[in-house]
């Protein structure tokens, strides 16, 4: 004998459970705040446990409940999956959530492949100048250097290696003098890769790595974002660095120059992310190993 809950009530849990809100949960399901509520006080009477709890206005699941949801939304997905199946019908609708320098100078760029591969697949790209936070509400998959959150999968996907680019004119007014010394001569385009890091610090890095001497007074232009110094640096204001998977279309194209100096390892390591359970998704378990096989990890 099968021991299940209000079915009706289970939906409701996890409509509220995925919103953080009962207002959300009533608008998806098509009932009042009421009868939301309602539903969660069935559920929880049947099961014996307090599921949800207030924080000031915040809802927030309890211990029980949130491990209680991470089993229901796991069984109701392979169920909407398995139903799809029989009605032939594809889950190949996904959100993908990137943070903006990765998705404009690195995926966008090779987005025309994956659709070529997987033309039934509805990618939607969605972009956050911050990093995403990972959650249903936001998105089904995720690129983000923090991947370490109870329940989601992780994948590498790229490791950072920074790299000095310039123009190709800008490079080659260099060529009269060995490139360690002429480099201290242009704007260094500093981006800032830790907030409230002072301009240059990523410069002085770079040079302690590589044993090179960094002059006192240097011009220095500041940048709170990768993207905007690679371009300031494609339209000959400075020297600029990158990370490597940045800059590589550039470098192919002519756009961009890799000064033949070493890289800095930063540790910024580049995850694909999702739910445990939706890596079960033929759609995401398709995207993952796309993005495995273009990346240098998988190459």
């Amino acid at each position: 004998m099968r021991t299940l809950p209000p079915m009706k009530a289970l939906l409701a849990f996890d409509a509220v459970a995925r919103n953080e809100s009962v207002t959300l949960a009533g608008q998806e399901l098509g009932i009042s705040q009421s009868a939301v509520s309602h539903r969660l006080r069935l559920l929880e009477d049947f099961l014996g446990e307090t599921l949800l709890s207030k924080q000031g206005r915040k809802l927030e699941l309890s211990e029980v409940g949130k491990h209680y949801h991470f089993e229901v939304d796991r069984i109701l997905r392979e169920l909407s999956i398995a139903t799809g199946q029989v009605m032939g019908v594809a889950n190949a609708r996904i959100r993908f959530h990137v943070y903006s320098s990765f998705g404009i100078k690195w995926l966008v760029p090779l987005l025309p492949k994956f659709h070529s591969l997987y033309p039934d697949i509805d990618l939607r790209l969605q972009m956050d100048s911050e990093l995403p936070v990972l959650s249903d509400r936001t998105g089904d998959a995720f690129v983000t250097e923090q991947p370490d959150k109870p329940g989601y999968y992780k994948q590498l996907i790229r490791r950072e290696l920074v790299v000095p680019v310039c123009a190709p004119w800008v490079y080659q007014e260099m060529s009269e003098e060995p490139v360690e010394e002429a480099i201290w001569r242009y704007p260094l385009l500093s981006c800032d890769r830790d907030t409230g890091s002072e301009p240059g610090t990523d410069w002085e890095i770079w040079a302690r790595t590589l044993g090179l001497d960094m002059p006192p007074k240097v011009k220095i232009h500041s940048f709170s974002h990768q993207v905007m110094g690679i371009e300031a640096a494609a339209s000959g204001q400075g020297i600029t660095l990158a990370s490597d998977f940045m800059v590589e279309k550039d470098i192919q194209g002519g756009r961009l120059v890799r000064l033949p100096l070493g890289g800095w390892e930063t540790g910024f390591h580049v995850y694909f992310c999702c739910k445990h359970g939706r890596m079960r998704e033929p759609a995401i378990k398709a995207l993952a190993d796309w993005l495995y096989h273009e990346s240098s990890e998988g190459s």
